[in-house]
């Protein structure tokens, strides 16, 4: 027979502890981003911990550091009883209500 389809709820995702696949902390899923006209999940809010690789890279620069990300729904790798993601190669704070949405319409992960 063909390959086996896993079904899970949003909701199940909520507060699971991200990893990228070398094993470094990235944070908790805080929400999922919903692509309404596609009917598509766009991607994954995280909310990063002090101790998380995510904020000590982030806290290293001239900027305030975001207490979440966006990582976009192309770099899960797995969902389970945690989140595997791709290694970020650059990596742009989620934008509050109050900021400019000029750049991209899903701030996040650039290559």
């Amino acid at each position: 027979m063909g390959e086996t389809m896993t079904v899970t709820n949003l909701t199940n995702l909520t507060g699971k502890d991200v990893y990228t696949r070398g094993a470094e902390y990235v944070g908790k899923i805080e929400d999922a981003m919903l692509d309404t006209e596609k009917g598509s999940i766009s991607g994954f809010t995280i909310s990063m911990s002090r101790e998380s690789f995510l904020y000590k890279t982030l806290s290293q620069g001239d900027q305030g550091v975001k207490k979440s990300v966006l990582i976009p729904y192309k770099e899960i790798l797995a969902c389970k009883d945690i989140v595997l993601v791709t290694a970020p190669k650059q990596i742009v704070p989620k934008q509050t209500e109050e900021e400019d949405h000029d750049e991209s319409p899903i701030p996040g992960l650039i290559d």
